[in-house]
This record gives C-alpha cells, sequence and structure tokens, in this order.
C-alpha cells in the first residue's frame, strides 16, 4: 500500500492509498477510522481530492460523532 496523499483538515486526518488498483480514502479522527474504496479505473485521484472528499467531510464528521458517543456508553 502506498501513501498518495494527505489531505490538511482541522479535525479529520484524511489519507489516500493507492492499493491493488483501487484508491482507499481513510478519516481518522481520536479513536475512531472510516475507510472508503474506489477502482481506480473508475475514479481519478484529482475528482477523489476535489469533489468526493468535500461531499463526504458532513456525513464523516456525523458518524465520528456516533462512533465516539458508542465507545463512550461502553466504558
Amino acid at each position: 500500500m502506498r501513501l498518495v496523499a494527505q489531505i490538511p483538515h482541522p479535525h479529520l486526518r484524511i489519507v489516500i492509498h493507492d492499493y491493488n488498483g483501487r484508491w482507499i480514502l481513510e478519516f481518522e479522527g481520536g479513536r475512531c477510522k472510516q475507510s472508503m474504496k474506489w477502482e481506480k479505473e473508475f475514479m481519478d485521484l484529482e475528482k477523489l481530492q476535489k469533489e468526493v472528499i468535500p461531499g463526504l467531510i458532513e456525513n464523516v464528521m456525523n458518524r465520528m460523532h456516533q462512533m465516539h458517543e458508542d465507545i463512550n456508553r461502553l466504558k
């Protein structure tokens, strides 16, 4: 797996990896992590960075909040 890009964000660590013909997009915040995959033949890196990631951020942040609430509830 090769690290291709790190996208700046004030609350999340966002990275893109290239692995086995796929883009692997990872969002990491606190103790939680979310990942998504796209086939490289159907998604180019520029579109992933400029259109897809900005369109996902709000939902990713909401899921991160829910995941952290679950963790805190299980303490």
